[in-house]
């Protein structure tokens, strides 16, 4: 295939085009007075996308401009790997990318070697990292939750509440999954439930393409711990699922491509409804584990050396729970149905299993197989021990219900975030303040000097689009804030209100607020080092004979 080749200026001109039409588009929906954003379905004939999400909005964009595009693409990425880190600060990372984006490119083109605007930035934003770090509030309060999730589910009160619950009971490390509700309150349930990492073995097993999820309900479990080479295997017990009208969750070490093909076909095609994992762990540990997945789902695990095949597993044998949620890297199982009881003897063995090697003294085995074996331990006690929550997310429409999903699991996202390093002053405040931490930088020549210049201006971007999105004067809210000596002086833009910014309420996680920066100087240093772009040629003669109307009344497609 042949190859287009543009050179600069040109390519990051259309470049530079791709980035600011992305940020036009989702920096509107920054704050919680920011407007939302309407985005026709790809699909004829079903509601549009209604949001006030900054990824949602980029992942939606696609120019007509192929280089343009792969400048809109860098967006994308941005606010992709933020919400994948931290759920919350996309658009705040689209706005200070565009902002040194800009600025940077106005440099190149007066003649500053991009490798040394580079240096420049990244020093910057090294000192920047260290004063966040330094200034962050870390003393956590009863109200921190609720006060942090009212920011970023765009203030809505009873949202707090229900998170801070999930935060209570289910801690950090807990795993809250966020669902459609069937009325219009918001409600939480808190279950034993199971969370490891290990995500489904094909795409095409996804049943909620919104959320790129597999969802069951009320499944059977099948624990295997072998290779499953022949789907004809698995027939006696898909049909005896099949009857019950229920989903079947399977669970094994590996799934040969000739049944995988068979389960899939039959997903599909919505003979029933099936979905293919692994098993947690590794190595020896997985038959361990597997025995695990049986105690808590109330079935038998079908190890190597079992005297039962394949063929002949019955119901009898299966696990079951409430519910099973597969992502593409992780499986939730909710409402496992095993007896408790011989959970709780389980975990109590393995704690005092737990103790024994802990208790090694020096030369006593290897210190590394010390460690990972009191680690797989403690990972254990950890599943058997652990508790799933479901938020079932209330409205009216399901536009709404599906608006406010997106908001809420960001807000939850966010509150975990600021539980890890703390928080600082919202509002763009606190990326305002880390501004004196560059200002007496001298670096080692005047490019890199103007490098640590571009962050010190993109600092004040965020608050500059809030003060926009709001309406409000932004010289004179500058002007006010930048009086106050007080580094944790804040303003809420919705009320008006100056003060402490924990005591008005506008808070925000010091690590989504890093994280942001972090992935725009990172996406911008790669776009200013580019030099050429080189794209392919798309052969259209293909398509010359094409007809759209003849395909679809023949089924056929010409072109083969």
């Amino acid at each position: 295939m042949s190859k287009q080749i543009i050179y600069n200026p040109e390519a990051r001109q259309r470049l530079l085009q791709g980035i600011n039409a992305v940020a036009r588009a989702a920096s509107v929906t920054l704050g919680s007075a920011g407007p939302a954003v309407m985005i026709q379905h790809r699909t004829d004939g079903i509601i549009p996308i209604f949001t006030r999400d900054g990824v949602t909005v980029a992942n939606s964009i696609v120019m007509e401009d192929r280089i343009a595009d792969l400048g809109a693409r860098m967006l994308r990425d941005v606010a992709g790997s933020v919400s994948r880190e931290v759920g919350d600060g996309t658009t705040t990372a689209i706005v200070l990318a565009q902002s040194l984006a800009v600025e940077a490119l106005k440099c190149v083109a007066a003649g500053f070697h991009p490798l040394q605007l580079q240096k420049g930035m990244e020093v910057a934003l090294i000192l920047v990292e260290q004063h966040l770090k330094k200034t962050a509030v870390t003393a956590s309060t009863d109200d921190w939750v609720e006060k942090i999730t009212l920011v970023a589910s765009k203030g809505e009160a009873g949202v707090g509440k229900l998170l801070k619950q999930a935060l209570a009971e289910l801690g950090e490390a807990g795993t809250l999954t966020f669902q459609l509700g069937n009325g219009r309150e918001d409600q939480l349930e808190i279950v034993e439930g199971i969370h490891y990492e290990q995500g489904f073995l094909s795409p095409y097993f996804i049943t909620d393409k919104t959320r790129a999820e597999a969802v069951l309900e009320r499944p059977y479990i099948l624990l295997y711990d072998r290779e499953i080479s022949d789907f004809m295997e698995l027939v006696p017990i898909l049909e005896e699922v099949a009857a019950e009208g229920r989903p079947l969750l399977v669970i094994a070490e590996a799934v040969a491509e000739k049944a995988l093909t068979g389960l899939l076909l039959n997903h599909v095609r919505g003979i029933f409804k099936v979905v293919a994992v692994k098993p947690p762990g590794f190595g020896d540990n997985r038959i361990n584990r597997l025995s695990d997945l049986a105690l808590l789902t109330g079935g038998t695990a079908i190890l190597e050396g079992h005297a039962m095949r394949l063929e002949d597993v019955s119901l009898a044998q299966l696990g079951q729970a409430q519910r099973a949620v597969i992502a593409e890297g992780s499986t939730t199982i909710v409402g496992a149905v095993g007896a408790r009881e011989s959970v709780n003897t389980r975990i109590a063995a393995l704690r005092a299993e737990l103790a024994l090697v802990r208790a090694r003294k020096p030369g006593e085995g290897s210190a590394t197989g010390n460690l990972h074996e009191s680690e797989e331990l403690e990972q254990r006690i950890s599943v058997l021990s652990g508790k799933t929550g479901t938020f079932n997310v209330g409205g009216i429409t399901d536009m709404e219900i599906k608006e406010r999903l997106v908001r809420i699991e960001n807000a939850y996202l966010s509150a975990k975030a600021a539980l890890e390093e703390g928080v600082l002053p919202g509002g763009g405040v606190g990326l305002l303040r880390c501004m004196v931490a560059l200002e007496a930088v001298i670096a080692e020549n005047a490019e890199q000097q103007q490098g640590i210049t571009i962050v010190k201006h993109a600092l004040g971007a965020p608050l500059r689009q809030l003060l926009s999105n709001c309406g409000l004067n932004s010289e004179e809210v500058l002007m006010r804030l930048s009086s106050q000596a007080d580094p944790a002086f804040a303003i809420d833009m919705q009320l008006l209100n100056y003060g402490h910014f924990l005591d008005i309420g506008v808070i925000d996680p010091v690590k989504v607020v890093r994280m942001a920066l972090r992935n725009a100087v990172s996406v911008v240093a790669t776009l200013i080092s580019s030099e050429t772009v080189i794209m392919d040629v798309p052969d259209l003669s293909i398509m010359a004979d094409f007809s759209p109307e003849w395909a679809a009344a023949t089924r056929e497609d010409p072109r083969l």
